[in-house]
């Protein structure tokens, strides 16, 4: 697993340079205002432990049993191809599975998680694909736990003003006690105030 880690990470670190290293006529373009968002999400713990073992031939987990959850999102442009966001989630899952090994009801983590995504193209581009990374802290069964997330998502603009955004992370947890490993995947609607 150290090796996937290790070629996510330098695979994501070459896209950010080439990223920063293009010039593309919408790079002068202005940056993105503050807008405040709504995002639906779907954690899948099942393609981890895919990926961990695979002679458990398991996969991704399907659509169903997908850990649900909801967040509000802030947006602020920070360059016209470089925005700051933070979200604040909650998400619908067995933590005491995880941080005890017991079979408990589903229970809301809380979780605060500040990112920088970074997109080849300006602002002002109807599509855009985005690289996303942060750290996240968040709340389960009584237990604070830590992740880093790394992944990408499209962004698609409407007038400047409204943006839809659909992402996908691998989060890599810093306490394997608290909250596994998972994929999170989501999507969101953001609107300038």
């Amino acid at each position: 697993m150290k090796l996937k880690q290790l070629t996510l990470v330098l695979t994501l670190t070459i896209l950010c340079a080439t990223a920063f290293a293009q010039k593309t006529k919408t790079s002068s373009a202005s940056k993105k205002g503050q807008l405040i968002g709504v995002n639906l999400l779907l954690a899948d713990y099942k393609a981890v432990t895919s990926f961990n073992n695979p002679s458990t031939g398991k996969g991704y987990g399907s659509v169903r049993d997908m850990s649900k959850g909801v967040a509000f999102s802030y947006w602020r442009g920070l360059t016209s191809t470089v925005d700051f966001s933070a979200k604040i989630d909650a998400i619908f899952h067995n933590y005491a599975l995880i941080a005890h090994g017991l079979s408990n009801k589903t229970e809301i983590g809380l979780e605060f998680e500040p990112s920088i995504n970074i997109r080849p193209m300006g602002d002002n581009a109807k599509l855009a694909p985005f690289l996303t990374t942060g750290a996240g802290v968040g709340y389960y069964t009584g237990n604070f736990g830590a992740y880093i997330p790394a992944g990408g998502g499209l962004q698609f603009n409407w007038s400047s003003q409204t943006y839809l955004f659909v992402q996908a992370q691998y989060r890599f947890t810093l306490t394997k006690k608290e909250f596994g490993d998972n994929l999170l995947y989501s999507i969101g609607i953001a609107e300038h105030f």
